[in-house]
């Protein structure tokens, strides 16, 4: 009778085993989730600048940076600014800082660490690029503001310069009535921390008010005709060539 119970529970006992094996290879065979290819390109771009200011601590110029997301890591400083001791601390695809990632949360590594003199920051059409209601702008512009204020209050002797977001186009169109509505903030948070504010909008909208054909290659990002607007615009607020010392 013990013989014939324990037969009988076996079929159970055996499809129990096989569903506990099945879950175990379909695990194995579901890849985990990766780390977002952005959010790994950020650190690795953070262990860049922590080595290029450890490279830099010694020298006896003061760096012009230029902050921001895409549109500033492409800005290639030996082209545009020659002569010039620019460093480069734009990463693609960045944001302000009101989430884990940002301007906000890398100053040390982009700004603090790399004996500075100038700033030039951009930043705000990522954030737009996720939200473009009216609470994401006043949040986004909080978050400018402590930027702004972060870097006066740990390095009050360097000059701070804001530049407007630029116009975008094609399918990025939608993004520039936000833009316009945000720029007016920047430029209000210029006026009452008594900052530069740099209107490179006007310089490369056309008449639809959308970035001009010639400066974009599909409607975001931008050509090096573009980019020698963008020289252009700051070079009368950097020191004269070869000043840049303590």
């Amino acid at each position: 009778m013990r013989k014939h119970k324990i037969m009988s529970l076996l079929p159970g006992v055996f499809c129990i085993m096989l569903s506990a094996i099945a879950l175990h290879a379909q695990e194995k065979a579901t890849p985990r989730p990766a780390v977002n290819k952005w959010v790994r390109y950020y650190f690795d771009r953070i262990e860049i600048f922590k080595k290029e200011n450890a490279s830099l601590k010694d020298s006896k110029w003061k760096n012009i940076v230029l902050l921001g997301d895409s549109l500033t890591e492409g800005f290639d400083v030996q082209k545009y600014l020659p002569g010039r001791h620019v460093v480069n601390r734009g990463i693609v695809a960045d944001h302000v800082g009101t989430g884990e990632r940002g301007v906000l949360k890398r100053l040390d590594s982009s700004v603090f660490d790399c004996k500075l003199s100038h700033v030039f920051l951009m930043i705000g059409v990522n954030d737009l690029g996720d939200d473009i209601t009216t609470g994401s702008i006043r949040r986004i512009a909080a978050c400018y503001r402590e930027v702004c204020a972060t870097i006066i209050k740990k390095a009050p002797d360097v000059k701070l310069y804001l530049l407007s977001c630029l116009p975008t186009a094609k399918k990025y169109a939608r993004l520039n009535p936000p833009i316009l509505k945000l720029n007016s903030r920047i430029k209000e948070i210029a006026g009452e921390m008594r900052l530069t504010y740099i209107d490179l909008h006007s310089l490369m909208k056309d008449e639809r008010g959308e970035l001009r054909q010639e400066y974009t290659r599909e409607g975001l990002h931008l050509t090096p005709a573009a980019y020698l607007v963008w020289a252009r615009a700051i070079e009368p607020f950097l020191p004269p060539a070869g000043d840049e010392h303590p």
